[in-house]
C-alpha cells in the first residue's frame, strides 16, 4: 500500500470571515491520481489554494500535512520548494516576462551550460531541448510571446501545464486542466497527464467536470465535495452513474 504523501485534517477553511471548508480530510497516495469532484461552489478549488498557500485563504481550524509533517507554516514560495505545484483554472497574464525565458529560470535543465547548446544560434540561457518540448505540446508558437497575454484557451491550459511541469514538482494541484480544451487540445494534455501517471513518481490532484482527462488517466480515488464537505469517497466506477443522476441524487443514494 502506497504511503499518504499529502492530507488534510479537518481542515476548516474561511475567506473574508465566509466558511468555505468545514473539516475537510483526504489523504492523497503517493504517486496516485486523485480526482476533486462536486458541483459549482463547493470548495474544490478553494481547497487547492489552500494546499498552496495563497494567503487570501485562512485556514481556522485543522491542518495540511506533507509526508506526516504540518504546512501551515510554510508560505508559497517555501510550499513549491518542498514540491507542491499549482496549475491555475485562469493564469494571470505576466507582461514583459517571455514564456521561454521564464521556463529557462524556474527549470535548470532547460539552461544553456556552453555556448554550443544555443538554440539556433540564438544568443539565449535555454537548451534546444526546451523547443522541442513545447513542440510536443503545441506551443512552439509561444515562446517568444508574454507569458499567458493572448493566449487562447488552449494554449493557455497547455503552457501552464508545461509550467508546472518544468518545476518538476511530488505533487501537481491542477485546477480544470480540461476546461475550454477542444479536441485536439484535450489529447494532447490527456496524453501528457497520462505519460505522468505512468511515471509514477508524481501524486496527481486534478479538479475536473469532465470524464474524459479522468478516464483518460485512469484516476484512482475520487473525492466529491458538497457545500465546503467531504460528500463522498469512490473511485472511477462511480463516475458514470455521477454523470447519470447528478450530484444531488447520487449523493443521496449513496447515503441511504
Amino acid at each position: 500500500m502506497c504511503a499518504n504523501i499529502l492530507e488534510t485534517t479537518d481542515l476548516r477553511v474561511e475567506v473574508n470571515g465566509l466558511p468555505i471548508l468545514s473539516g475537510v480530510e483526504i489523504e492523497f497516495e503517493s504517486g496516485k491520481v486523485s480526482a476533486i469532484l462536486g458541483p459549482n461552489a463547493s470548495g474544490k478549488s478553494t481547497l487547492a489554494k489552500t494546499i498552496m498557500g495563497l494567503p487570501e485563504y485562512d485556514v481556522v481550524d485543522g491542518d495540511i500535512l506533507l509526508d506526516g509533517k504540518s504546512i501551515l507554516d510554510k508560505s508559497i514560495s517555501e510550499r513549491a520548494r518542498l514540491g507542491i505545484a499549482y496549475a491555475f483554472q485562469t493564469p494571470p497574464i505576466i507582461s514583459g516576462v517571455k514564456l521561454a525565458d521564464f521556463i529557462c529560470r524556474i527549470c535548470p535543465d532547460y539552461q544553456c551550460k556552453a555556448e554550443s547548446d544555443y538554440f539556433m544560434g540564438e544568443s539565449c540561457s535555454c537548451k534546444s531541448e526546451l523547443y522541442e518540448d513545447f513542440d510536443r505540446l503545441g506551443i512552439g508558437n509561444l515562446a517568444k510571446r508574454d507569458l499567458n497575454d493572448g493566449f487562447s484557451g488552449g494554449e493557455t491550459k497547455r503552457s501552464e501545464l508545461f509550467q508546472v511541469l518544468s518545476m518538476r514538482p511530488r505533487i501537481m494541484l491542477l485546477d480544470e486542466p480540461d476546461s475550454g480544451l477542444d479536441y485536439d487540445s484535450l489529447r494532447i494534455v490527456g496524453k501528457e497527464l497520462k505519460a505522468i501517471r505512468e511515471k509514477g513518481d508524481t501524486t496527481l490532484v486534478i479538479i475536473s467536470h469532465h470524464r474524459y482527462v479522468l478516464e483518460y488517466l485512469e484516476v484512482d480515488r475520487i473525492y466529491i465535495l458538497q457545500n465546503g464537505r467531504l460528500a463522498y469517497t469512490g473511485d472511477m466506477r462511480d463516475i458514470p452513474v455521477l454523470e447519470e443522476k447528478g450530484y444531488d441524487r447520487f449523493l443521496a443514494d449513496v447515503m441511504r
